[in-house]
Order: C-alpha cells, then structure tokens, then sequence
C-alpha cells in the first residue's frame, strides 16, 4: 500500500475516534460544564449544580467519593436511609472511652454513650474525627480534612458560630473541596420543623435519593401532624405552662439549679408549635436559672432533656442537690418527666419520638390510646427499616424505662 494512503487511512481513524469520544465527553458533561477548581479533569468526573441552605449555588460531583460530614447525627442516619452511609470518610464522631462521660446517680448508670447512627452503621466507629462547631468533638480540623482527600465536605450549620463558620468554610473552599451548607432549625429567628424537611430534601438532592428523601420527610411529617392534630384545638387558656430544663449535676458549682430553654430555642419553638403548650421560661436563649428563679416560674409541668448525662425525674425528687426546688409545685405533683436519651442535640431524624413523649406527658388524657414503646418501635423499622434485632437495640439506647410515664 503506497505510504500517503496508508496515512490517510489512519487520519480517518484518528478522526473518527476523536468524534466518538467527544460525542461521550459532551454527553456525560450536560451536569455541569465545569467542576471545582483544582479538580482533575482527566478523570471526567461529572458534575452538577444544587443550592444549600445558605442560597449559595455549589458545584458538586454527580457522585460523591468521599464526605466528610460535619453534623450531629442527621447527615449521616439520612446517608443511611440513602444507602451511601460508606461513603463517609470523616465527621464529627466522638471517639473517646464512654466511661470519660460515665453519670452515675443512686447506683444506676445513666450514661448517654449510644449514638444511633453506631447502631445503624457500625463502620462509624473507625471514621476519622474532623472535629465539630459545639459538643464533644474539638474544633474543627482542616489539616485534617485535608488528609482525607474528600471530594465533598457537608456542614450542618450550628448559625450561632457565624465568624468562625464562614472562616472555615472559606478555608475548605481555597483547597478546591466544595461544601454544601444545612442549617439547623436554631440558625433561624423563628425555628421550625419545615426547615428541617428542607435539609433532608437538600440531602437528597446532593445523592441523588430525592424520592428517597421525599419517603423520610413523609414518614417523620406523619408523626409531627399526628402530635399536632391531637392538640391544636386547645385553647390558650388550658395550654400548660412547661419548663424546658438542663440539670446538670455541675450546675451548683456555678452557682444555678440547671438551664432553662426560653424563647427562639429550637426545643421551645417546637414545643409551642406542635405540642400547643406555652414555654414558663420567657426570657431568650437557654440561661443559667437559680432556684429562686425556678420558684418563681411556678411550671405546671418540667421536662428534663439530655444534658451532662441522663437525669431521670426521680433526680429532682430525691436528690439532696435539688433540694432548693423540691417545693415546687410541679414537683410535689409528681410532673416532671424525661426525655429519650438523645445525645448532643434533639433535632435530628429521630425527634418525633421526643415530641411523642413531651406530648403524652403534657396532655396525657389526649394521649392515653397511644402507647409508647409499639409507637417508637413503628417508627424506627418505617425510618431505617431496621430488623428486630437492630430495633431492639434502638429501643435500648433511647432508655425509656426511665421517663416516668404511665
């Protein structure tokens, strides 16, 4: 064959080939033209745009590798819901030994040391810890982030910690890793339920599970309406007056009897919201109350949340510590009840079951069909679709045989 033929044929060949792969290239691009800088556009990663909570539009790959979750709790159960829970390469995970946080009362061991995301995928346990904005986690770690080579960085916003945020979020951003911004229902003036829908719709987005995201915000929505049908026909003047309280046992060396959950917490907003009742603690924020202060609420009813341990309400009865209160009305009538053991903070998936319990315990006589443990089971295995044994383990971290309630 002459040789200028033999070079045109292979022209041709090149040719083609290079439309092919063009052809593909364009195809699989339509997500977005470009992906982050500093992305290795040699691997043809594809990417596409969605917009988080702060209404910024972030440039993220179609397909996560490797996240880094910095929450407390709802990233990653909803990953788990999703069936991308492996794709976690660092969060802020509490990795300590559970006796440096051990709470002993009365010789009963009231240590709050089972998160449930552990339960539902183990593989947390050896997930790096990249630190957190609030709880037991440290501060925020960007060497190492870094280390973790993620392709996708997802932070739920705390909104009280704005400077310190927004700087390391700039950081995150200056080493080419996108970070899509939730907020919790605190990040807002008025805190609501329907924000926390939205993050779990974010989510969705991200992974690419949108009808799954649309199943969970059905199945935690179902239960908060049932609480609110339930009780949104009282009248303002029937509405019990509730004290939302922290007790810590190192409260006295402070100086208070325990923190009290005023107006634009997150807890409250939800509790007058859904519940009907009207907070007894008006003033804003969570402060360090004295027994005086308490005294002077005069609450018809306390709910004890997780705070510094589990603090179950034969605490308030029976410990000297509280003696400055035990005079209390709400006290004297036995109305002091105890939330699930929910470590850290409330508002995640798993908050509808707090809203049950704050709701038989506020209004008891609208509630009276229900019964606790067959409700909580229900919708744990409708959640997470967990097996029996996992469920049971579930219904064993939430420590309910110390609520107090018939």
């Amino acid at each position: 064959m002459p040789v200028f033929i033999l070079i045109s044929v292979l022209l041709a060949v090149l040719l083609v080939s290079g439309c092919v792969n063009t052809a593909e290239t364009s195809s699989s691009s339509d997500l977005s033209d470009s992906g982050p800088s500093g992305s290795d556009s040699s691997a043809q990663v594809q990417y596409r745009t969605v917009t988080d909570m702060r209404g910024k539009e972030v440039v993220i790959p179609a397909e996560p590798k490797r996240v880094v979750t910095i929450s407390r709790s709802l990233i990653d159960t909803t990953m788990y819901i999703f069936g991308v829970e492996d794709l976690i390469v660092g969060g802020s995970v509490y990795d300590k030994p559970l006796q440096m946080g051990q709470y002993m009362w009365n010789g009963t061991d009231y240590t709050v040391n089972t998160w449930i995301g552990k339960i539902l995928n183990p593989g947390l346990e050896s997930v790096t810890n990249v630190g957190g904005f609030g709880g037991p986690y440290g501060s925020p770690n960007v060497e190492t982030i870094a280390s973790l080579n993620p392709d996708l960085l997802i932070l739920r916003d705390l909104g009280a910690q704005n400077e310190n945020t927004e700087k390391f979020i700039s950081q995150i951003e200056a080493m080419g890793i996108p970070v899509v911004v939730l907020k919790y229902p605190s990040c807002y003036d008025e805190p609501s339920v329907e924000t926390m829908y939205e993050e779990i719709r974010l989510l969705g987005e991200v992974f690419g599970k949108e009808d799954k995201a649309e199943e969970i915000v059905g199945t935690v929505s179902s239960r908060v309406e049932f609480v609110r049908s339930r009780t949104a026909d009282i009248p303002e003047e029937e509405q019990k007056r509730v004290l939302y309280f922290g007790a810590p046992t190192w409260a006295k060396d402070k100086g208070g009897a325990g923190y009290a959950f005023g107006s634009g917490s997150t807890e409250v907003a939800m509790m007058e919201d859904i519940i009907n009742s009207r907070s007894a603690y008006t003033e804003s924020g969570m402060n360090m109350v004295s027994a005086e202060q308490i005294l002077s609420l005069d609450p018809d009813k306390i709910i004890l949340c997780t705070w510094s341990g589990y603090h179950p309400p034969r605490q308030l009865y029976e410990d000297s510590q509280y003696s400055t209160i035990q005079d209390l009305r709400a006290l004297r009538e036995g109305e002091v009840y105890s939330l699930a053991a929910t470590p850290c903070k409330s508002e995640r998936l798993e908050f509808p079951i707090n809203l049950m319990i704050e709701a038989k315990a506020v209004y008891p006589e609208r509630f009276s069909d229900v019964e606790l443990e067959p409700w909580i089971r229900e919708y744990f295995v409708e959640l997470y679709g967990s097996n029996e044994t996992t469920t049971d383990e579930l219904m064993d971290a939430q420590m309910l045989e110390y609520l107090e309630i018939v």
